[in-house]
């Protein structure tokens, strides 16, 4: 995923110009979308919930438990053995586990993970509990008995949702592509692993005229969740960057096939298929519990600066309202989490006769569109604060490329004309602050090779994101390198 940008050909943008003119019907969510990574956090969330649930219960049928920690403090011990326990499952599934992986291999995986976390406990216990008769008589059994019960309710749990999951997600739906005689042994060797959860979905020779259109029709409506690649000779580099820059905006996995005989051993971060080996070149970088927990950070953050600035909110909206007439919030389509449109909020710092709600015109220095008051909330980028709602609607993140009107221009041409690779920036969520913006990528984009910084560094972002580099630009960004808007 090169940050190099080139001009985009027409055929790759026609869906992108098509939101230029309906941007609302786009906006629409379409149904939601089930996941292995969904399904697992579900599941984890539940363990969690087991667990407090069943240690508060066990906890009165032994007295010196009972006498020794209140419901509260169950509660804690409860969430500590759920928290102890998420490491070692995963653990687990990396050193033993295929992915996907069979009920019974989840279940046994859960019971030794509850095992293990429970010792843990225990071991803490006896370092720290003053050894009263009653508590040590109990404490054991108790650990024993609500162990035994949260062993075989997570083992159920597992059971019942590889049930449910046979339905919801049909497995890893696979779509091949690469010439006939390429494809196929791999297409045979998804088929025959049919009972670990792969579907063939279908086999397309990128070559062929039409190939992406029906390649995205199969990823929109066919419950497709993985592209294997099975591309080779001169041209190979190109046609394998081809297909995957077309879908990067659909969070989808893309995979180069490889061939496994050639290993010695399979190395880390390939994922087996049959006598094939699977490398990633495109997957959802915010995926599992990371992104979960940079959408918890970003409800926490969001909402707490929300309450915190409320008094200065409401201050700028009277200064909004005394200085010129007209709304105090201005709303812009932008592009948004796989190129969805979504409606930003900012304060409005332009005559309400002079905005531009589609982001066309570009605001330059000294815009004599811009009021005082406007100018000053830009300087101080006070007037992206409302985005904060953005953020706990789920729209945007704190963290993230910067999102672009709809109708941006760099030039003569829209941005997402002018810079290649433009959608691979969106398969993430827009922040309110990015990498881009703390690196000194921030103001007017009025030149071609302003964009192209912009972007190489947003996509060095998508690549490299973690929720460390999240903190880093969100302290960056709180030590006065502000997130500065380019267009209004």
């Amino acid at each position: 995923m090169s940050g190099q940008a080139t001009l985009q050909t027409k055929s790759d943008l026609s869906d992108l110009r098509a939101l230029l003119a309906d941007p609302a019907s786009a906006a629409r969510p379409g149904r939601i979308r089930v996941t292995q990574t969904t399904i697992r956090i579900g599941v984890a969330i539940a363990d969690a919930a087991m667990l407090v649930g069943l240690a508060i219960l066990s906890r009165h049928f032994f007295p010196g438990v009972a006498k020794t920690f209140s419901t509260s403090e169950v509660a804690g011990l409860g969430l500590l053995v759920a928290a102890l326990a998420v490491p070692v499952r995963y653990a687990l599934r990396l050193a033993l586990a295929p992915d996907p992986e069979p009920a019974g291999s989840a279940a046994l995986r859960a019971v030794a993970a509850i095992t293990v976390a429970l010792a843990e406990i225990g071991a803490l216990g006896w370092l720290v509990l003053p050894a009263t008769a009653p508590l040590w008589h109990d404490m054991p059994n108790w650990l024993l008995a609500w162990g035994a019960c949260a062993a075989i309710a997570a083992a159920a749990l597992r059971f019942s949702v590889g049930w449910l999951a046979d339905d919801v997600l049909r497995g890893h739906g696979v779509v091949v592509v690469g010439t006939a005689e390429a494809s196929e042994p791999i297409a045979r060797a998804v088929a025959e692993e049919e009972a670990r959860g792969w579907r063939l979905a279908g086999r397309l020779d990128d070559r062929d005229p039409g190939a992406i259109g029906h390649l995205l029709r199969l990823i929109d409506h066919g419950g497709v969740d993985m592209v294997v690649l099975s591309i080779s000779g001169p041209d190979a580099a190109a046609r394998i960057d081809a297909v995957r820059d077309r879908v990067a905006d659909r969070r989808i996995r893309v995979c180069q096939a490889l061939d496994a005989d050639s290993f010695a051993r399979l190395p880390p971060g390939l994922s087996p298929l049959g006598r094939y080996a699977l490398l990633d070149l495109l997957n959802d970088p915010q995926g599992g519990l990371d992104g979960a927990l940079k959408r918890a950070t970003d409800i926490g953050i969001a909402g707490t600066l929300l309450l915190l600035l409320s008094p200065l909110l409401l201050l700028v909206a009277l200064a909004i309202r005394l200085e010129s007439p007209g709304p105090v919030l201005f709303r812009q389509w932008r592009f948004g989490l796989c190129n969805r449109p979504i409606r930003v909020i900012k304060f409005r710092t332009m005559r309400s006769d002079a905005c531009d709600p589609t982001g066309e015109q570009r605001t330059q220095a000294r815009d004599a569109r811009v009021t005082a008051v406007g100018r000053f909330l830009r300087r101080t980028s006070i007037d992206e604060l409302p985005q904060l709602l953005n953020v706990l609607r789920g729209d945007m993140s704190l963290v993230g490329p910067r999102p672009h009107p709809l109708h941006m221009r760099v030039g003569d041409a829209y941005y997402f004309e002018a810079v290649g690779r433009y959608r691979v920036r969106h398969l993430v969520k827009p922040g309110l602050t990015g990498w881009a913006q703390v690196n000194g990528s921030r103001g007017e984009v009025d030149t071609l090779e302003k964009a192209l910084r912009r972007v190489e560094l947003d996509l060095w972002y998508v690549r490299n994101w973690s929720p460390v580099l999240d903190l880093r630009i969100l302290v960056l960004t709180a030590m006065g390198r502000f997130i500065t808007w380019d267009a209004d």
